[in-house]
């Protein structure tokens, strides 16, 4: 199950910096989902199937961020949240599974993103 491509929906404020974060992943062999709302995140749970992960963007408010995250637990179900936020600020409290300080750097973005789906794959293992 771990060797397959891993899909990710990444969720941003705006298009480029959705556009920039897909490129990132998609860059590294992961299949990437991107959306721009509550609405996208509902359509892509329903249609795209389980997600390995899910990226909730630095640029969106705090509010923004629980609603976000509280669609992905009543859509996508118990996939693993990586909330990322800028240096200075504090991620939304008890809300993601992983947080991450800014993703302005590809390689750390990507580093986490590895860390938090090989976490995945060993508790896969272990459960089998």
């Amino acid at each position: 199950m771990c060797a397959q491509r891993r899909k990710i929906l990444t969720v941003a404020r705006n298009e480029a910096l959705l556009k920039s974060r897909s490129a990132i992943l998609e860059g590294a062999d992961y299949e990437v989902v991107p959306a721009l709302n509550i609405l996208d995140v509902q359509h892509a749970c329903e249609t795209d199937g389980a997600f390995d992960l899910v990226i909730i963007g630095y640029a969106l408010p705090k509010g923004e961020k629980r609603r976000v995250m509280l669609a992905v637990r009543q859509f996508c179900g118990r996939v693993p949240i990586l909330e990322l936020y800028s240096h200075g600020t504090a991620p939304v409290d008890n809300e993601a599974d992983e947080e991450l300080a800014s993703a302005d750097e590809p390689d750390v973005l990507l580093a986490k993103v590895s860390e938090v789906l090989g976490k995945r794959c060993k508790k896969s293992r272990a459960a089998s």
